[in-house]
């Protein structure tokens, strides 16, 4: 990776706006809220809940920004995938062996004023997991940059028939106020960041339980 530069990750705005279309229809519609919390420059840490392979995509198609994500080794091995991935802004996991290499690297993206998309649940889970993974917080900490939480919702549901007829828009995001890095430092500054975000992912939800039925948003 260029010292001085971010790597492409080529998500232009006509493209986000095609997949934002397909989920439209595929949703049967969408109800997003607080996209006009997304800071729309400097270095960002997205820290979004997790329910489908698809998370990484719908981020990318709604979020006005140009998220780097963390994808595992195993899907850069394939000729046709592991360029087009990388194309778009995803770089290699190694979860056995690279664990400091690949934090390197996020913490290099954030540093050059990147906005790193992570799944601080650890992985795909069904419902809120308060057990947040504390390395959001050290990165937050070492990069200076805010996190901002985002509660992502019904991204499962696409082949869930006939759920997914219903006149009720299956797929929801919510994005919350990003979260300023504390003056804490160490493992109680690592707990704190979770803390809070995991509160803000749980206060995101409330909302969007509060509001389900609602209108359908425009793609």
């Amino acid at each position: 990776m260029d010292s001085g530069r971010l790597p492409p990750g080529r998500q232009p705005a006509w493209l986000k706006a095609i997949f934002r279309g397909l989920f439209w229809l595929a949703y049967g519609g969408m109800d997003v809220r607080g996209l006009e919390r997304v800071p729309r420059e400097g270095p960002l840490i997205v820290a979004a809940t997790h329910r489908s392979y698809l998370d990484p995509v719908i981020l990318s198609a709604f979020l006005p920004r140009t998220l780097y994500f963390m994808g595992k080794r195993e899907l850069f091995e394939g000729r046709l995938l592991g360029p087009i991935i990388t194309a778009f802004g995803t770089f290699p996991v190694d979860r056995e062996v690279a664990r400091g290499s690949t934090f390197r690297r996020a913490l290099g993206l954030l540093r050059k004023g990147g906005a790193v998309a992570l799944f601080p649940e650890g992985g795909i889970v069904d419902a809120m997991n308060s057990e947040l993974k504390e390395g959001v917080g050290t990165l937050a900490r070492l990069s200076a940059a805010p996190i901002l939480p985002v509660f992502v919702a019904g991204s499962n549901t696409l082949f869930s028939w006939p759920e997914a007829l219903s006149d009720t828009p299956w797929l929801a995001i919510r994005v919350g106020s990003a979260i300023r890095p504390g003056p804490e430092r160490g493992r109680a500054g690592r707990e704190e960041a979770a803390r809070r975000l995991s509160q803000a992912l749980a206060d995101l939800e409330r909302e969007h339980l509060a509001s389900k039925g609602g209108a359908c948003a425009a793609p």
